[in-house]
């Protein structure tokens, strides 16, 4: 199978997953989920003219002297008070309802205060200090849009609305699997030609950090049976599963003979692109051996680099996708310095911004260099081409 371009990857993987199905979760345990219900205003915001500032409230046109008679108190949460009488004032805190016969707000820092009267220094502005009814927004206003993941905020305008029981999107179920004999668990002290396992827990990590999910991380034999029993296993209980090595051409790599013999060839194996060549992916396939409502099998290089990359350029897409998330687009940002294109393959490489907001590219020494990119912020996509390139689109991850 010949090499595909990136963008002709992601339009292989990206209609294989429609939205997870919704249902319905407490306010209270909500955050990070995927709104599949617009959130709309159930009355004005404010409900009420809100005082925004401790001070005195009162009639403008009754300020003739610079001071008025203290009459009461009236705090955020107290009905509506009586109707002052003349020349009188209320103290009034913030949160408060501006009474209706008022039309003035003057805070604390403009205002003297004895036991009977309080003299105002400023000048006093009508209409100042006061958030007025329904000037954020009028009921039946959408607040929070379907498609929006649930942060602080939203929760906040939940609640403010009393939408205490909230329609989102399933959480996504994943797998990780890891590959090869030559990894041992962290835990481990490794033989001189072995190494520690990372990718698995890069991979998990990657997922939970991207967002709310059902991560489960295993690890698979250099062994085709093995391999196959583990993807199966997988499959009947994920809606991703995404493996990290074992589908380059090696002699040990078993993933697409494995995958093959279960749910048949792969969408595409092999993108135009450094690092990350050997991606594959898989759609999922309920009439298969597998026995599988999976939505998709991603292969992932094993190298650190490329495993990284090919998560955010494609999978986070493809999570986005699962929970019904908009598709972000690349921002086309300067570099610092003029890169040189490859002639067939789109770089990635890491890159954060710098202090003049363009894109300083950090430079691994292979693709399993996963030192140098720690400080990125992301990664550029540079073209294929035959010459250089002054912007870059860059993705944050």
């Amino acid at each position: 199978m010949s090499l595909i371009s990136p963008a002709e990857a992601e339009a292989f993987i990206l209609p294989t997953l429609t939205p997870l199905p919704p249902e319905i979760m407490s306010l209270y345990r909500a955050l990070g989920r995927v709104l599949r219900e617009p959130i709309v205003a159930d009355r004005a915001f404010p409900p009420f003219d809100r005082v925004t500032m401790d001070g005195i409230a009162f009639r403008k046109d009754e300020l003739t002297h610079g001071s008025l008679k203290l009459h009461g108190l009236h705090a955020a949460g107290d009905p509506t008070p009586d109707i002052l009488p003349p020349g009188a004032c209320w103290q009034i805190m913030t949160g408060a309802s501006l009474p209706p016969d008022c039309d003035t707000v003057v805070p604390y820092e403009e205002v003297e205060i004895d036991e009977i009267h309080a003299h105002v220094t400023g000048e006093g502005v009508a209409g100042q200090f006061i958030h007025r009814l329904g000037s954020d927004a009028s009921t039946g206003d959408l607040l929070v849009p379907v498609g929006t993941r649930i942060g602080p905020g939203q929760i906040g305008l939940a609640a403010s609305v009393g939408a205490t029981q909230l329609e989102v999107t399933r959480l996504p179920r994943i797998t990780v699997l890891g590959t090869g004999d030559e990894l041992v668990s962290p835990e481990e002290e490794p033989a001189s030609h072995q190494l520690r396992q990372s990718n698995g827990l890069t991979l998990k990590a990657a997922v939970e950090d991207w967002g709310a999910a059902e991560v489960t991380l295993g690890h698979l034999a250099d062994d085709l049976e093995a391999t196959k029993s583990g993807i199966k296993e997988a499959m009947e209980s994920s809606d991703l599963v995404i493996l990290s090595g074992g589908i380059s051409k090696g002699k040990k790599d078993y993933v697409r003979p494995a995958l093959e013999a279960l749910i048949g060839p792969p969408l595409f194996h092999g993108v135009a692109q450094k690092p990350g060549k050997p991606l594959a992916f898989w759609g999922g396939d309920s009439e298969s051996e597998a026995k599988s409502l999976c939505y998709g099998v991603a292969a992932l290089p094993g190298n650190p680099n490329s495993t990284l990359t090919t998560f955010h350029r494609y999978l986070v897409p493809a999570l986005r996708a699962l929970v019904g998330l908009p598709q972000e687009q690349p921002i086309l940002l300067p570099l610092e310095s003029l890169m040189k294109q490859h002639e067939r393959l789109t770089l990635y490489l890491p890159a954060l911004l710098n202090e003049e907001g363009k894109l300083r590219v950090l430079r691994p020494q292979n693709s399993g260099d996963f030192v140098t990119p720690l400080s990125a912020q992301g990664f550029v996509e540079i073209p294929p081409g035959n010459g250089v390139v002054e912007n870059g689109e860059f993705r944050y991850s």
